[in-house]
């Protein structure tokens, strides 16, 4: 109120009215310096608090001597304010920057925020109970200065470190020998081609043209230009014969989460979800992943099993059988220990559950019947 007080009592636009009214504004936040001192006293565990008290006081203060610059009447009113704010926001209760530095601090050591995860000052105001952005955005730039997040020009925090713990052609190359060893791919069986594969594998397409010459190199594959990728017919390691659909839809039932039903809007929205953490490399709260992909598993499940019930004229197709094979294979495949891998997993689950849906390998009518809002199948996960 005296800021606004002062501001209205104005004298002019000549230089000495314009002189008249810094000293005004002066003399109103004169009273405010000290305890904006104190502050910048307090803040001695976060160099980046330390800068921003000592920037808005310097921004605020008489010069000392006649003859140094005066600064201009708008910035000077502006400054005021920031500073007004500041002491303001400083009173609210709660964790200090320093305390929510440690806080961030100690989630990264822990893994709680990997490494390549994105952080935003939202999720850290929601989840470690900082009264406000602005504490957070000082705290950040704090472990920033350690070397522990990136903030971009465009504001996106990331944990330091690589989002990915291996090569990336390497990763889809394990996860396609896996495939071709559980009868998804048999020797002399073909691959989809390298759009569609890369688009089911929610990769990049030159990594996954890197991960079949990979597997070439290795006479898992036989690469060919003009031609689609095939199984070599006699691969460097055992390969199951091709799981018969009936048993992986037994298997699939035993997995899925009873009562849980999703309509067809509803299940892409969760497909998204799951394709949404990875292509962002936002990791999920803890357990949120595994609550994720038991609903995609159960809709997996429903999906096939309509499919082998109703629809066996479709499943002479190659690719329709390969889908619902490699589908299958990847609900009941053992989960990794690697956070990024189990979110990369469950992305692939999604893209193919959602492809099966969108092929119409099954009935629109009967999914529908099937498959409810996924908020009841998550409280559902959770309660199991």
């Amino acid at each position: 109120m005296s800021l606004q007080r002062a501001a209205t009592r104005f004298t002019g636009h000549t230089d000495a009215g314009i002189e008249c009214d810094r000293e005004t504004i002066w003399k109103a936040v004169e009273p405010w310096l000290p305890l904006a001192a104190q502050r910048l006293s307090e803040a001695t565990r976060s160099p980046s608090q330390q800068m921003h008290w000592r920037q808005m006081i310097s921004a605020v203060r008489r010069p000392s001597a006649p003859c140094l610059a005066r600064p201009d009447l708008v910035l000077l009113i502006s400054a005021a304010r920031r500073l007004l704010r500041a002491l303001m926001e400083a009173e609210r209760p709660g964790p200090g920057v320093s305390d929510i530095a440690d806080r961030v601090r100690h989630a990264i050591h822990n893994g709680t925020y990997p490494s390549g995860s994105l952080l935003g000052a939202s999720r850290i105001v929601a989840e470690i109970g900082a009264p406000t952005v602005e504490r957070v955005d000082l705290a950040l730039q704090d472990l920033q200065r350690e070397g522990l997040i990136t903030i971009s020009p465009s504001k996106r925090v990331r944990v330091a470190g690589s989002a990915l713990p291996e090569d990336r052609p390497q990763q889809i190359a394990a996860w396609l020998r896996f495939l071709i060893q559980s009868g998804v791919y048999p020797p002399q069986g073909t691959l989809p081609r390298v759009q569609p594969l890369a688009r089911g594998l929610v990769s990049s397409t030159p990594d996954v043209s890197l991960a079949l010459h990979l597997l070439a190199d290795q006479q898992v594959l036989l690469v060919g230009r003009g031609r689609r990728t095939t199984v070599h017919p006699a691969p460097p390691f055992p390969v199951a014969i091709p799981p018969d659909l009936d048993d992986l839809v037994r298997e699939l039932n035993r997995r899925a989460l009873p009562g849980v039903r999703l309509t067809g809007t509803d299940l892409q929205a969760v497909c998204s979800q799951a394709r949404s953490w990875w292509s962002s490399r936002t990791m999920p709260p803890p357990g949120k992943a595994d609550e994720l992909f038991g609903v995609l598993v159960t809709a997996g499940a429903r999906l096939t099993s309509q499919a082998v019930r109703h629809q066996h004229e479709r499943l002479r197709d190659h690719d329709a059988r390969a889908t619902l094979r490699q589908t299958a294979i990847t609900a009941l495949a053992k989960r990794p220990s690697d956070r990024w891998e189990q979110i990369w997993r469950a992305a692939c689950l999604g893209v193919l559950v959602r492809e099966i849906y969108q092929r119409g390998v099954t009935s629109r009518d009967g999914t529908e019947s099937q498959l409810r809002d996924p908020s009841v199948a998550l409280a559902h996960s959770r309660s199991a």
